[in-house]
C-alpha cells in the first residue's frame, strides 16, 4: 500500500478514470445494457467541448477556437446520436440533465435550441427535469441566460477561479475581473434556483487572505453552491507548479471555515451547499447515465463507455472529427467492462468520499463483511474515518484527504491501465 501519495494528485470524481478505458476490437451493442437498467433512475449528459480559449489548468476534453461549421456539424451529430439512442431508453426514468464542456453557453440560442431538442427525444425537458448548464463569464450574454431561465433550467454553474488579476495570470485564464463581475451581476439578477461558482486554491503566491478575498467576492452574488478545487499539475496542461501540499491544506481549511461560517454545508471535499435539497442529495455509487457527444461517459451497470480521452488539441480535433463521421451510435467501441471487484471499489469511493458516508449494512448486503477491507482499518487508525449510526464517514481531517483516500482503493489493474494510457 503506497502511503506516500500526495493528497492532491488527482480529482477522484469517478472510478475508474477514462485513462483506464481502451478501444475494443469488436464494438459492444448498447441496447442490451440499457435494457438491464430498466426501471432505474438515470441521468442524461450532453458534452459541448468548445471554448473560446483553454485555461492553463484545464485537462478537460475541450477545444478552443473551433470554426462555426465544426460546431454546427457536432450539434447535428449529437442530435443524430440522440435520435438513435433515445428509442431504447424508454425503460429509464431520467431525473436529471446536465450540459457541460467546454462552455455550452458559447452556443447561440438556435444552437442551444437544438441541444434541448435532442434532450426532448429522451423525454427530458428543463421545465420538468432538473437541468444544469455550465458557463463562463466571457460568454454569458444576458439574453442567453434569460432564455435558459425561461426554459426552466434550474442550475447554472460558472467557473471563476479567482477574483485577483495576478492569480488569474498564474492560471493562464484570460478573462478580466471586470468582465467576470458584470457577468455575475447578470447571473445573480436572473436568479436561477441553484447557482454555483467555482474557485481554485493552491495557486503560486496565493495566500489565505487572497483566497478569502475571492470567496467573499463570490458570496456577494448569492450563490447557493461553491465548488472550491485544489490546483493540480497535470500532463497536457500549461501549469507546471503550484503551492506546496502544506500550503494547499492551509488554504483548504481557510476556505472551509469561511464557508461553514456563512451557512454552507460541506457535502464533499470540494462542494459546499447553501440550501441542501434532500431529493437531490443522493449517493451516486452505481448510477445510470446516458451521454451524448465527445467527452461524456455513459454508465450502464458494469459497462462504462466514452470516446477516447485526450487533452492535446490535435488529438481532440481528430476525435471530434471521428465522432461526426460515426454512423451507428447504438454500438460503442471504447470503454471498460468492470469486474465485480471494480464495481465494489467504485461503490466504496463514490460513497465514502460523499458526506453521507458508506452504509455498512448496505455494503455487507452487496459485497460482504467490511471488516475484510484493510484500508478501512488504516483510515480509522489515522483519524480519517469514524463509524456513526451504521455509516463509515470521513472526519473533518479525512474530508481534507479525500483524494489520497480515493487513491487507496484503485486496483493494481486499473492503476496499470491509467499509467500506461497514451493519447492516440
Amino acid at each position: 500500500m503506497n502511503t506516500a501519495i500526495s493528497p492532491y494528485i488527482q480529482y477522484m470524481y469517478g472510478y475508474p478514470h477514462k485513462t483506464a478505458y481502451r478501444t475494443w476490437e469488436t464494438p459492444t451493442d448498447l441496447p442490451p445494457f440499457i435494457r438491464e437498467q430498466a426501471g432505474k433512475e438515470a441521468s442524461l449528459y450532453f458534452h459541448i467541448p468548445f471554448c473560446r480559449r483553454k485555461c492553463g489548468y484545464c485537462n478537460l476534453f475541450s477545444h478552443a477556437g473551433c470554426p462555426e461549421q465544426i460546431i454546427e456539424n457536432y450539434l447535428d451529430t449529437l442530435l443524430r446520436q440522440a435520435q438513435q439512442l433515445s428509442p431504447f431508453t424508454n425503460v429509464l426514468r431520467f431525473t436529471s440533465f446536465a450540459t457541460g464542456g467546454g462552455t455550452p453557453l458559447l452556443l447561440s440560442q438556435p444552437q442551444m435550441e437544438k441541444v434541448l431538442e435532442a434532450a426532448s427525444l429522451f423525454r427530458v425537458h428543463p421545465a420538468t427535469t432538473f437541468t444544469s448548464i455550465e458557463t463562463s463569464p466571457g460568454v454569458s450574454a444576458r439574453d442567453s441566460l434569460e432564455y435558459l431561465k425561461a426554459q426552466g433550467v434550474q442550475r447554472l454553474s460558472t467557473g471563476i477561479q479567482s477574483f485577483r488579476e495576478d492569480e488569474l495570470k498564474q492560471l493562464r485564464r484570460n478573462i478580466p475581473v471586470a468582465t467576470t463581475l458584470q457577468a455575475l451581476e447578470d447571473m445573480a439578477s436572473i436568479a436561477f434556483p441553484r447557482f454555483n461558482i467555482d474557485l481554485i486554491y493552491g495557486i503560486k503566491g496565493q495566500t489565505p487572505a487572497s483566497l478569502l478575498f475571492s470567496i467573499r467576492e463570490a458570496l456577494r452574488f448569492r450563490p447557493t453552491e461553491l465548488f472550491v478545487y485544489p490546483l493540480y499539475v497535470r500532463p497536457g496542461t500549461a501549469i507546471r507548479s503550484r503551492a506546496t501540499d502544506a500550503d494547499c491544506m492551509q488554504l483548504y481549511f481557510t476556505a472551509r471555515e469561511e464557508l461553514l461560517a456563512n451557512g454552507f454545508r460541506q457535502t464533499s471535499m470540494r462542494r459546499f451547499v447553501k440550501t441542501p435539497a434532500p431529493d437531490l442529495e443522493y449517493s451516486c455509487g452505481d448510477e445510470t447515465m446516458i451521454s451524448c457527444g465527445c467527452g461524456g461517459r455513459s454508465y450502464l451497470g458494469n459497462l462504462h463507455t466514452a470516446t477516447p480521452y485526450a487533452v492535446q488539441p490535435a488529438h481532440i480535433s481528430r476525435i471530434i472529427r471521428e465522432y461526426t463521421e460515426t454512423k451507428d451510435f447504438t454500438r460503442a467501441n471504447h470503454g471498460i467492462l468492470l469486474t465485480a471487484d471494480e464495481l465494489r471499489r467504485r461503490y466504496i469511493i463514490k460513497n465514502l468520499l460523499y458526506y453521507k458516508g458508506l452504509n455498512l449494512q448496505e455494503y455487507t448486503n452487496r459485497y460482504g463483511n467490511p471488516a475484510d477491507i484493510p484500508e478501512f482499518d488504516l483510515l480509522t487508525s489515522r483519524g480519517y474515518t469514524e463509524e456513526t449510526d451504521g455509516f463509515l464517514r470521513l472526519t473533518d481531517k479525512g474530508m481534507a484527504w479525500s483524494d489520497y483516500i480515493g487513491q487507496l482503493f484503485i486496483s493494481p489493474a486499473i492503476r496499470q491501465l491509467m499509467n500506461s494510457y497514451g493519447e492516440l
